[in-house]
């Protein structure tokens, strides 16, 4: 859902960023300000967030942590996914809410699970993970198909 909602927004801004098919919201009208700023914080903020996920998401029962901590960090890298681009959004609509820092804890949140995955992928043997033999991914039955160069792979219909 924040991945469409970020090309949404995305979409939305391009309304009014270059050359306007919309009257530039007031609060958004100059370029470098901080509520300008803010919004296409938010919108990047709300793509590249849940696909950082994405990306960490099967890798999490591989990391050398304990249970307990995977999910800790499985939750914090999801909170601020999700709490952050709304938090920067909240800050660019209401300027007056910007000395809050609301986007901080969701920000904060994000970077501390990022940490702790990083702590548990530090301490894999990742020379194992590289290796796909005996996956058991069809046309895996000569392991040594993936080391070979394509054109002496046998041909498989």
């Amino acid at each position: 859902m924040l991945l469409s909602l970020g090309l949404g927004a995305g979409l939305a801004m391009s309304l009014y960023a270059f050359q306007p098919l919309v009257p530039v919201p007031a609060a958004l009208a100059h370029y470098d300000d901080l509520p300008r700023r803010l919004i296409r914080l938010a919108h990047i903020a709300a793509i590249m967030l849940p696909l950082i996920n994405i990306v960490l998401g099967p890798w999490f029962d591989r990391l050398s942590l304990p249970s307990p901590v995977r999910e800790t960090a499985s939750w914090l890298l999801l909170a601020g996914a999700a709490i952050l681009p709304a938090a920067l959004a909240l800050e660019a609509a209401l300027p007056a809410v910007i000395p809050l820092h609301l986007s901080a804890p969701p920000a904060i949140a994000f970077c501390v699970g990022m940490f702790l995955v990083s702590a548990g992928a530090y301490r894999i043997n990742f020379s194992q993970e590289v290796s796909h033999a005996g996956s058991g991914r069809r046309g895996a039955e000569d392991a040594g198909d993936h080391h070979r160069p394509f054109q002496k792979v046998p041909r498989r219909a």
